[in-house]
């Protein structure tokens, strides 16, 4: 935890030296999941539960950024047959590559995880709660609103490695401040 904190400490020093902007976020959206085993012979199970994510982001560049991002991603289990509510918390670590885009700033980002899953049950079954290894992709574009806030929009592929390795798709809209 130290290491981690004297990372980003540096990496707050050095972007503030350089006149650089660090951005904070939070966005809301849809989830789509890719052949859900909780229903089979649909390729995208959509989620009713909405796909919140907060992060943020550090300059390394003028056109690359650090993201730390925590997200809720919607996802039914099944164990024993059942299928059980949840929800896959993330917490991802990843480089974000910015760009001249269409109407703003084009971002391609991937990055790292943890992802815990947690049900949405007062007793769930035993080792039905666990954190696993993942990864996301995205790509995305930032509007500008003004020299400090964008809006942004981003698509999201999240995999992890839970038994049933799901694949995540999410679609959020939402806001980034600078300072």
């Amino acid at each position: 935890m130290r290491w981690t904190f004297a990372v980003l400490l540096a990496l707050g020093v050095a972007s503030a030296a350089s006149g650089q902007v660090a951005w904070f976020g939070a966005s809301w959206g849809a989830s789509w999941e890719w052949q859900a085993s909780s229903a089979p012979g649909t390729n995208f199970l959509h989620s009713p539960d909405g796909a919140p994510s907060a992060f943020i982001a550090l300059p390394l560049n003028d056109d690359t950024l650090f993201r730390l991002k925590a997200a809720d991603l919607p996802h039914i289990k099944v164990i024993d047959g059942v299928g059980w509510p949840g929800r896959y918390r993330a917490y991802t670590g990843g480089i974000d590559y910015l760009m001249n885009g269409t109407f703003g700033q084009a971002v391609v980002s991937a990055g790292l995880g943890s992802y815990r899953f947690d049900l949405k049950a007062k007793n769930p079954p035993a080792g039905s709660n666990d954190s696993k290894f993942g990864w996301y992709v995205g790509v995305g574009e930032w509007f500008t609103l003004t020299r400090r806030s964008r809006v942004t929009a981003e698509i999201a592929m999240n995999r992890t490695e839970h038994d049933e390795k799901p694949m995540i798709f999410t679609a959020n809209v939402g806001l980034a401040f600078g300072w």
